[in-house]
């Protein structure tokens, strides 16, 4: 336990053990995109709160509330989320394991924390909580996690201290991935970690997804068997590919932009020392060596047209002719 075993947020954390140590409010907001960290920095705070020893990296770890809330067998440590086959937070719930609950003394700890999974609360749900949030016995304890606080009541914003996650470093997001225990080599780490864009639980949910990898492959076999293809089956394919992603197109598109980038960079120097797809090395190779059509300016103008793509989405133009038209470009510049 203790905010040593957070990996970056530096500044968070020194904000937090000062809190820990002053406690001057009683509500706390934990924020940041999904994948952040949030529920573990979350917790991290609350086990600070009902530790009888806290230090300045929070929690002991050795007390008997530590201990107990490490075994799960806290009652002071109170979780509200969705339960199974529950997309929201009930009303009826927080009036029952919140409100009904708080004004009973902590039983092994010196305060009592409900840790609140606020992306699943409504307004409803919010303002029966906000009672509760206003006029708190001194040892009770709020801390909501959330992902967007502009679905929080401004009423509840303005009585609480807000620990915001900012974007982790690449090398962070890598330490992250490496304490998971998975096993992944210094090329695919690298890429994961810069797709990641600093959340380290896209890179982290990347690594474990069998459907990232056939993406990357169905891409890398598009680009690398586009010349000579004929444009309508080009076309198709790549329709096939982006439309399944259309709800979240930024990973093709940073994969495809990955690959041409690559290419340019074998097309430079063959002997060049660092590429993203290391381990699709070969194949890379042998299309810079077989393929003379596709020079340095032509993979520039497909790189240009995938970022116009990008451009596109940005001020929402149609989404299916965006990607149509970006395909036709890049096969006229592979097809010369």
């Amino acid at each position: 336990m203790g905010f040593d075993r957070i990996i970056g947020q530096d500044r968070l954390k020194s904000r937090m053990s000062a809190e820990v140590k002053s406690r001057r409010g009683n509500t706390y907001i934990v924020s940041g995109p999904q994948g952040s960290g949030k529920t573990y920095i979350a917790s991290e705070l609350a086990r600070s709160f009902i530790c009888q020893n806290p230090t300045d990296n929070g929690a002991c770890g050795k007390c008997s509330s530590c201990i107990y809330a490490g075994n799960g067998s806290n009652s002071d440590l109170i979780r509200i989320e969705p339960q199974k086959n529950e997309d929201r937070i009930s009303i009826d719930r927080i009036r029952e394991e919140v409100v009904g609950d708080y004004e009973t003394s902590p039983r092994y700890s010196p305060n009592k924390v409900y840790v609140i999974d606020a992306d699943h609360i409504g307004v409803e749900s919010q303002n029966a909580l906000l009672k509760s949030i206003e006029e708190p016995p001194a040892d009770v304890i709020f801390i909501l996690e959330v992902t967007n606080t502009d679905t929080l009541l401004p009423t509840i914003m303005s009585r609480a201290v807000e620990y915001k996650i900012l974007p982790y470093t690449s090398d962070e997001v890598k330490e992250i991935i490496r304490a998971e225990g998975m096993d992944i080599p210094d090329s695919e780490l690298d890429m994961l970690a810069d797709l990641a864009d600093g959340i380290p639980g896209r890179a982290v949910r990347f690594a474990q997804d069998e459907a990232f990898s056939e993406l990357k492959d169905s891409l890398m076999g598009f680009v690398l068997g586009m010349n000579g293809m004929r444009i309508s089956d080009a076309i198709l394919k790549g329709e096939e590919i982006f439309g399944e992603h259309k709800d979240n197109y930024l990973e093709p598109t940073i994969l495809l932009l990955w690959i041409l980038g690559d290419l340019m960079k074998l097309r430079a120097d063959i002997d060049c020392d660092r590429i993203i797809f290391a381990s699709d090395r070969a194949r890379l190779e042998r299309f810079v060596v077989s393929d003379d059509t596709a020079g340095l300016k032509e993979i520039g103008r497909a790189t240009e047209a995938v970022n116009g793509f990008i451009e596109h989405r940005k001020i929402n133009v149609n989404y299916d002719g965006s990607v149509t038209e970006m395909i036709i470009k890049i096969y006229k510049e592979f097809n010369k």
